[in-house]
């Protein structure tokens, strides 16, 4: 009974293509479901609005125009294919129709790369009921960080922006996509940075393994800031944050989440915070594009033990900000300064579990080590000793920089013995950096 639906080509010029396996097509649930996810997917493809929408049940209009939505935001992004996967779905009777669990639909945007056949996913339940010998589709719900233990879908979440709020997009590079809601009104104002910013980004990571584009959406809205992407079940979540990356597992064409690499990155940016907090937009834009331009190659899982060292993935990011900028890297240097009078330093990088308590001093903390990567080997040393931790498991008791596969990584790449870089660190951050 497994099968999937294939298009390609989704806001590109080349014609939809469908790859489907055979199925039951009498009364079987793939005879009943899989006709009208073939047809959404081939309007959506197309840009028919009306055959996305014909399938739904007219009589519940907050669905219709919640699909209208939909459809409007999807046709704005640019989309290397759409694909419904059927594998592994319950039927269950309901109300004199059924409910069909997951629907899991494959978005990929031109900007994302999985491994293989793994593209990003959003996991959805239908409700069909049959009206004049017809089957329509009653209701469409999401799968969200709040309902998905009620609903006991554990695949990946449907919470991306463009399934709840009328978004304006621009494209601006080559695969690059500025989207933002109805807070947003200079939209614009925010494609030439974010592009120099990028290219900052690209040109320090040099050809490490990345993805091929970049999705930032952009809000001053409070309440997306808590519900886009489902960001208020990281322990990271503060209201008061400038931005968030988000890294996106991929599942497999059977349905299955693949956890062992990412498959893209979207980043949100609080327009909100950043104003009120007088800060730069560049600053905020050029971190977090750090993490998603190389959370293609950071360890990945759902389980926080399985994951890289906080200080590791957010002071390379906060080290980021401070090339080309002295007077940001001064004020980081401060903040260092500051916090090794306060008696916060104890010789070694900070633990990931209070990481966020001390945000500010831990992040400056954790980019001095690169810094002075840097300073000893050149930025593409920096570079790559990151490229290096950011594939290590975390450890709660010890820093990675005391632990002995450090030993083989320090030498390789900065020409010292671990020992040595520990010393020259400890008085690097000491003596202010």
């Amino acid at each position: 009974m497994a099968g999937g639906l294939l298009l390609t080509g989704c806001g590109g010029p080349e014609k939809p293509v469908i790859e489907s396996a055979d199925y039951d097509g009498g009364a079987s649930k793939l005879g009943r479901i899989r006709p009208i996810l073939e047809r959404r997917a081939k309007a959506l493809a197309e840009g028919n609005e009306k055959a996305y929408l014909a399938d739904l049940d007219p009589s519940n209009k907050e669905l219709v125009e919640r699909e209208r939505l939909v459809f409007a935001n999807l046709r704005r992004f640019e989309f290397a294919e759409i694909r419904y996967v059927l594998s592994g779905m319950s039927e269950q009777p309901d109300k004199g129709g059924s409910w069909f669990r997951p629907v899991t639909r494959i978005a990929k945007l031109t900007a994302d790369a999985g491994p293989g056949d793994i593209a990003p996913a959003e996991s959805f339940l239908y409700w069909l009921t049959k009206k004049d010998d017809t089957y329509l589709v009653g209701d469409i719900v999401r799968v969200t960080m709040e309902n998905r233990e009620e609903l006991q879908v554990p695949g990946p979440r449907a919470d991306a922006p463009w399934n709840t709020d009328q978004l304006t997009v621009l494209k601006v590079g080559d695969a690059v996509w500025l989207a933002g809601d109805e807070s947003v009104t200079n939209l614009d104002q925010y494609a030439a940075v974010t592009n120099r910013e990028l290219a900052k980004v690209k040109a320090l990571w040099g050809d490490r393994e990345t993805f091929p584009g970049s999705v930032l959406f952009f809000t001053r809205d409070k309440k997306n800031v808590k519900t886009w992407f489902g960001i208020t079940g990281a322990d990271s979540f503060t209201e008061q944050a400038l931005g968030y990356q988000i890294p996106q597992h991929g599942v497999r064409k059977d349905g299955q989440t693949y956890t062992d690499q990412y498959a893209a990155s979207r980043i949100l940016v609080n327009l909100g915070s950043i104003e009120a907090g007088k800060s730069q937009p560049w600053s905020t834009i050029r971190h977090e594009l750090t993490h998603s331009v190389t959370a293609r190659v950071a360890l990945s899982g759902y389980d926080d033990f399985l994951r890289p060292a906080r200080w590791v993935v957010e002071g390379f990011a906060r080290y980021s900000e401070t090339i080309d900028q002295p007077a940001r890297a001064a004020a980081i240097r401060g903040e260092v300064a500051s916090g090794v009078r306060a008696g916060k330093f104890r010789d070694t990088t900070p633990r990931s579990d209070p990481f966020y308590e001390d945000a500010g001093f831990n992040y400056a903390l954790g980019s001095t080590v690169f810094s002075l990567a840097e300073r000893l080997k050149g930025r593409d040393a920096a570079a790559e000793l990151y490229a290096r931790l950011v594939q290590r498991i975390d450890s709660a008791d010890h820093s990675i920089l005391e632990l002995p596969i450090f030993e083989s990584i320090s030498e390789e790449v900065l020409g010292m013995s671990s020992g040595s870089f520990r010393s020259r660190w400890k008085s690097f951050v000491r003596n202010g950096g």
